[in-house]
This record gives structure tokens, sequence and C-alpha cells, in this order.
């Protein structure tokens, strides 16, 4: 008897940005505040760079993570009132 083993390729899903937007309407302590409680990790240095980057640009990554955690970041920053947006990164840079 032989055996012969399939294996199917898994196929790696790409890792998302997660990007906060400009906010115009929250103070800067706040959306301090909310990242660093949203995003575990985060110094207080990496939060502001990553604020005033959006206040300048319009745009800026938080973080790169895999959609699941991706996803459950953009949710709590809305529900927190911080816009923001998930992408694939594959493609867009």
């Amino acid at each position: 008897m032989i055996l012969i083993v399939v294996r199917k390729s898994k196929k790696m899903a790409p890792p998302y940005r997660v990007m906060l937007h400009n906010d115009n309407y929250n103070k800067r302590e706040y959306i301090v505040q909310v990242l660093m409680k949203v995003i575990s990790g985060m110094t207080v240095d990496i939060v502001v760079n990553v604020m005033q980057e959006a206040h300048h640009n319009g745009l800026a990554v938080i973080i790169i993570c895999d959609q699941v955690d991706a996803e459950d970041h953009y949710m709590q920053l809305r529900g927190n009132g911080l816009q923001s947006s998930i992408e694939p990164t594959n493609g867009g840079c």
C-alpha cells in the first residue's frame, strides 16, 4: 500500500495597516490616551509621533498586524471616537 500525502499550501494572509486619520475634534491628550489604551506596548513617544504624522499628513500608520487584530484595533479606536481605517499591506506601499 502506498500512502500519498498531499499538503495544501497555506496561503499566508497579508498583514494589515491600522491607520489613524487626522482629528480636528478631540484633544491631543485624549488621542494619546486612547492610542495607548487600544494598542498595547506603544510608548508615549511613538504615540505622539503617530498623532503628529496624522495631523500633518492627514493619515498615519499606527501598527501593522494580522487582519483579526487590525479589525479589533479599528473597532476600539472608532468606539472611542477616533477616525481610523485598515488596509492590507500588499500592493499599498
